[in-house]
């Protein structure tokens, strides 16, 4: 990680710093549609408590209302150890830090944009985590939504040291960047009122296929071994025929074809409004999910 910061591709966030814990009055809505998403066995805190990573929960992190609460219900009970800390299980933990990470990027972007390098979307390789930044809840409004799996186009090289990727991104920046931009468009254009997904690839196709095979060669120049794994993005469109698409044919599948062997696979949702906004009140543009256990477990 010091790597990463040092070539300035990582910029740590301390939760306590960087948001005021909210009150249990503000976020009672979220934490309990939240808690509804989990089996309740799993949110049974371990009968002893450990000093294991993903068992504890520290107390700075939530409003002493939200500790109340969870504490009522019998979610959390305190360290014997550590007057600091929550005996939590781990479904638990996902659930609270999933909460936390929302609020930060939505304060954020509240203050600096959405847009830019200082701008934050959440990322998660937790399903659960995914659902609750999306899924629609009592009290937000809904809007439709794309589901847009980019992994095939953005290839993950396996078994290499952090300097040579450092190193790699580094070189090959501009045809990165180019690639990144033309998504972008992409997503974009899904966003537009009464816009086909099929128009809007084709409006990007041709760019989008000439970026993708740029950084496609500069992978095949390493010599690395490379692999493909799923990456979701959830994009909130506009009203019209992805509200009508997203409504009437939920479990829609559209692939889109870049180029030969790579789509973009796509189906139409609904997502929940009112949860990360961006500057100025707006919704941010994308939630980000990497599915990525079976598909590790399956490279192995």
């Amino acid at each position: 990680m010091r790597e990463v910061q040092d070539a300035g591709l990582y910029r740590p966030l301390e939760a306590n710093m960087a948001f005021g814990p909210y009150e249990l009055s503000e976020i009672e809505g979220e934490l309990d549609h939240a808690l509804k998403q989990v089996p309740p066995d799993d949110l049974i805190p371990p009968a002893s408590p450990t000093d294991a990573e993903f068992s504890t929960l520290h107390v700075d992190k939530l409003h002493k209302s939200v500790v109340a609460e969870l504490l009522a219900r019998r979610l959390v009970y305190p360290h014997p150890h550590s007057s600091s800390r929550l005996v939590a299980a781990p479904a638990l933990l996902h659930l609270v830090v999933s909460l936390i990470a929302e609020r930060i990027a939505s304060d954020s972007n509240r203050r600096s944009g959405c847009i830019g390098p200082q701008g934050l979307r959440p990322h998660t390789n937790v399903d659960v985590a995914y659902r609750l930044s999306t899924e629609p809840a009592p009290g937000y409004d809904v809007t439709a939504c794309w589901q847009v799996d980019l992994g095939p186009l953005l290839p993950v090289p396996r078994d290499v040291m952090i300097s040579d990727l450092v190193a790699f991104r580094a070189k090959y920046d501009a045809e990165r960047r180019h690639l990144m931009l033309t998504i972008d468009k992409l997503l974009h254009e899904l966003k537009q009122a009464n816009r086909h997904p099929q128009d809007a690839f084709r409006l990007v196709e041709q760019e989008l296929s000439s970026a993708v095979a740029e950084l496609h060669a500069a992978a095949r120049a390493t010599k690395w071994g490379w692999v493909k794994r799923s990456l979701a993005v959830t994009v909130a469109s506009g009203a019209g025929i992805g509200a009508s698409m997203a409504i009437a044919q939920p479990e829609l599948a559209a692939p889109l074809t870049v180029m030969s062997g790579l789509a973009v696979n796509m189906a139409s949702s609904q997502s929940r409004r009112g949860v990360g906004r961006g500057a100025l009140g707006h919704p941010a543009d994308y939630t980000y999910l990497h599915r990525t256990t079976k598909l590790v477990r399956e490279d192995t």
